[in-house]
């Protein structure tokens, strides 16, 4: 993959004008803007997005941010798929130490 991987936690944060880190996420995602970079996340982040902001902001949010992130044009959402998936699982299975998600096991095989 080339390009910038939008995480669960900068696109919240930068949607968020409340949370931790809006400022820095903010101006991050302007200056990416500005730039030639392909942005990209995946559904799994997505889907962890709508959880998130379900547990800290409203069901609305979240809505209406996965509606933003559907029709971006300058943001790709890809398909993680089965087969990312399991390379995902077999990536925490690797690394038992290791305490990130599942979504970032898939990101990092996406990367």
């Amino acid at each position: 993959m080339t390009g910038v991987l939008l995480d669960t936690s900068a696109i919240f944060a930068a949607a968020r004008p409340r949370s931790d880190g809006h400022a820095a996420a903010g101006a991050a995602y302007r200056t990416l803007l500005t730039g030639s970079q392909r942005l990209v996340t995946t559904d799994l982040i997505v889907a962890e997005l709508h959880a998130l902001s379900l547990a800290r902001v409203h069901p609305r949010f979240g809505l209406d941010l996965i509606d933003r992130l559907l029709t971006s044009n300058r943001i790709e959402i890809v398909a993680t798929g089965l087969e990312r998936l399991a390379a995902g699982t077999d990536l925490l299975r690797q690394r038992p130490g290791q305490t990130y998600s599942l979504t970032d096991a898939v990101s990092f095989v996406l990367m």
